[in-house]
Order: C-alpha cells, then sequence, then structure tokens
C-alpha cells in the first residue's frame, strides 16, 4: 500500500484492527463506568460526567483542526475560554430544552467559536497527507 506521497506503508492486518477497535470500546466503557462509580460515590450529578466526554470530544476536534497552534498561549487560553462557553451551552441547554435543541444551538455556538478563531488566529493549517 502507498501513501498519497508515494512512500510504501505496511498495511496492518483485519484481525488486529478488530481487536484495537475492541480494546479502544473496552477502555471507553471502563472509563464510563468508573466515572459513573465515582459520580456516584461523591454524589455528583451525571451531567458532568457527560459534560467531561463533551469537553474531551470538544479538545478532540478542535484541537485537531488547529494542532499547530496550542502552543501559543494565546490560543491556549482562547480554547479554555470556548470550551467553558461550550460546556455552558452543553448544560443549559440540555437541562432546560432537550436534545433536539442542542444540535442547532452546539452547531450556532461551534460556527461562532470558528468564525472568532478564525478572525484572531488565522485560518486552520492545512494537513499534509
Amino acid at each position: 500500500m502507498d501513501s498519497a506521497i508515494g512512500d510504501a506503508k505496511k498495511k496492518r492486518s483485519r484481525p488486529f484492527d478488530v481487536l484495537l477497535l475492541l480494546v479502544a470500546g473496552l477502555l471507553v466503557a471502563a472509563v464510563s463506568v468508573g466515572g459513573y462509580l465515582i459520580s456516584e460515590e461523591h454524589h455528583l450529578s451525571p451531567g458532568w460526567l457527560l459534560s467531561a466526554w463533551a469537553a474531551v470530544g470538544f479538545i478532540a476536534s478542535v484541537g485537531r483542526d488547529y494542532w499547530a497552534k496550542l502552543r501559543s498561549r494565546a490560543f491556549a487560553a482562547f480554547l479554555i475560554a470556548w470550551l467553558a462557553v461550550h460546556i455552558s451551552v452543553y448544560l443549559l441547554v440540555l437541562a432546560y430544552l432537550g436534545f433536539l435543541y442542542y444540535v442547532p444551538a452546539a452547531a450556532l455556538e461551534l460556527w461562532v467559536g470558528y468564525v472568532v478563531a478564525i478572525w484572531l488566529f488565522g485560518p486552520p493549517p492545512r494537513k499534509s497527507r
């Protein structure tokens, strides 16, 4: 198998990919159950656990786009502020309106966040594959 730039790559076997997928699923399940048990033990709302998963997904998606800019303190501060707004929108809309309203609210919030990020820090760097 050749990569996009013509380098030969060794292809992994399908059983190994299935094994990795199974291990990843079990790890996510174990972390979720562990988080739930800890939240029950310390009398925390499961909403905070769900918001932690939303934060992980947010950091993974935005961090992937702006990976090169994460070393900047200004961008790191902006990302933390954007994460706080994202989690606040997540918790407030789900608490008062429900999931049906969360989808357009999240789309609007993420669009505004990307517009501000592009305005302040420029567009995300292009990925070279």
